[in-house]
């Protein structure tokens, strides 16, 4: 294995923008009409409701990606915000799974997780090329476990 680039999928990038053409005019709107009426509450609060909202899914959208796998390699690995981890610090790989109400198991993301407590993570619904990466991640040296998450 000389170097596998981990490849994020573009779709919820897009999702997300198109979550932000609706969300941020909204919410602008709304604060704008809430404030021209005299700083009514309701239109206001919707406002600034819809504004936080984008805000906190643009957040947890960005730390994921940074913590995303951005390449493996025979030394190590590199998330997406350039930090890179050697395998001799490799502590264990664990699946965080979801447990539906059916009983069925789903997969939500497989953490590489380094000694000093740091992880990288691997979100299936975000990589385009996860067939080819999960044999390399299951043949990992170290303990492997399941989480509910």
């Amino acid at each position: 294995m000389n170097q596998l680039e981990v490849k994020a999928s573009k779709t919820q990038f897009a999702l997300v923008i198109l979550l932000g053409l609706f969300f941020i005019p909204m919410g602008l709107w709304c604060v704008l009409s809430g404030l021209l009426r005299g700083g009514n509450i309701v239109p206001l609060g919707i406002g600034v409701g819809c504004l936080l909202m984008f805000g906190v899914i643009g957040w947890l959208m960005l730390r994921a990606h940074r913590k995303s796998v951005k390449y493996l390699s025979e030394e190590g690995l590199v998330r997406n915000d350039g930090r890179s981890f050697s395998w001799s610090e490799l502590s264990r790989v664990v699946d965080k799974v979801r447990v539906r109400p059916s009983g069925r198991k789903t997969l939500w993301r497989t953490e590489i997780r380094f000694k000093h407590g740091e992880s990288a993570w691997l979100i299936p619904m975000k990589v385009s090329n996860y067939a080819a990466v999960v044999p390399l991640v299951d043949s990992l040296p170290c303990q492997h476990t399941e989480e509910r998450a």
